[in-house]
C-alpha cells in the first residue's frame, strides 16, 4: 500500500516537473507529455517495447563457444538509434528502457530461472576510460535487478585492445578478438549457468571469445543475450 502511494506521489511529482520544465524526447525531439522511463515520449517508448511481442532468437552456430544466442531485435530503426545514443552520446537514461525491454523479452522467451548469474561483456580499460561507462553493464544491471540475479562485472576482463570489428569478415573478427578476455583467479564460474549480456551481436566473435574464457573457468552453460542482432 505504502509503495503504491509513494509510486503515485513520485509520478505526480515527475508530471509536475515535466509541466514546469518541459523536455524533448531523445529519439524524436517531440515534447514529452507522459511520464516514461528516461527522456522518451510515450510513442517512442511504446515503439521500443513492441519488440517484446515478437520472438527473435538465433541458436549457436557450430564452432562458437556459447550454447545459444538470443536477441530482441534487428540492429535497425529505433533500437539502433537508442544504442547509438547510449553508446556514443552518453545518454545513460536509455539504459533503463533498454534494460526493461530485454527483461520483458527474457521473461517471455528465455528460461531465466535456470540462470545463475549475469556477466556483461567487458570493455578494455582504454576504451572504458574514453567512454567512462560500459553500456552492456548498465543494461545488464537492470536485467539483474528485475530477476534478482547476481551481476558479476569484474570476474572477467578484457586484456587485449582490438581495432573496431566493423568491416571485418567473420574469420577476421575471430582472429582480431582471439585471446582478448581473461577470467580472474578469484572468480567462481564452476558449474554455473551464465547469461552473457552485450548490446549488439553481429558475427558472434566477441561473445564467442568471452564465452570460451568463461567456460574454461568451469561454467556449465553460457548463453549469449543481446539487445540487437547486426547483419
Amino acid at each position: 500500500m505504502l509503495r503504491t502511494i509513494l509510486g503515485s506521489t513520485g509520478n505526480f511529482c515527475l508530471t509536475l516537473l515535466n509541466l514546469l520544465y518541459p523536455q524533448d524526447c531523445l529519439i524524436c525531439s517531440n515534447r514529452i507529455r507522459e511520464v516514461k522511463p528516461a527522456r522518451l515520449c510515450g510513442p517512442c517508448h511504446d515503439r521500443i517495447m513492441r519488440y517484446v511481442e515478437t520472438p527473435h532468437w538465433s541458436y549457436a552456430e557450430r564452432g562458437l563457444a556459447f550454447d545459444a544466442a538470443y536477441h530482441v531485435a534487428g540492429y535497425e530503426d529505433i533500437v539502433k538509434r537508442c544504442i547509438c545514443l547510449l553508446k556514443y552520446d552518453g545518454k545513460h537514461d536509455l539504459s533503463k528502457p533498454l534494460g526493461n525491454l530485454m527483461s520483458e523479452y527474457a521473461a517471455r522467451n528465455l528460461r531465466i530461472d535456470d540462470i545463475d548469474l549475469l556477466v556483461p561483456v567487458p570493455l578494455h580499460p582504454v576504451k572504458l576510460r574514453e567512454r567512462q561507462f560500459n553500456q552492456s553493464e548498465l543494461i545488464a544491471g537492470h536485467i539483474a535487478k528485475r530477476f534478482n540475479k547476481k551481476l558479476e562485472n569484474d570476474w572477467i576482463k578484457r586484456i587485449k585492445y582490438t581495432p573496431a570489428q566493423a568491416g571485418l569478415s567473420r574469420e577476421q573478427r575471430l582472429r582480431n578478438i582471439k585471446g582478448a578476455f581473461l577470467v580472474r583467479r578469484d572468480s567462481d564460474f564452476k558449474d554455473k549457468s551464465v547469461l552473457l549480456v552485450d548490446d549488439v551481436m553481429t558475427t558472434g566473435a566477441t561473445l564467442h571469445e568471452c564465452a570460451k574464457a568463461i567456460k574454461s573457468a568451469g561454467a556449465k552453460k553460457v548463453f549469449a543475450y543481446t539487445l540487437a542482432r547486426g547483419i
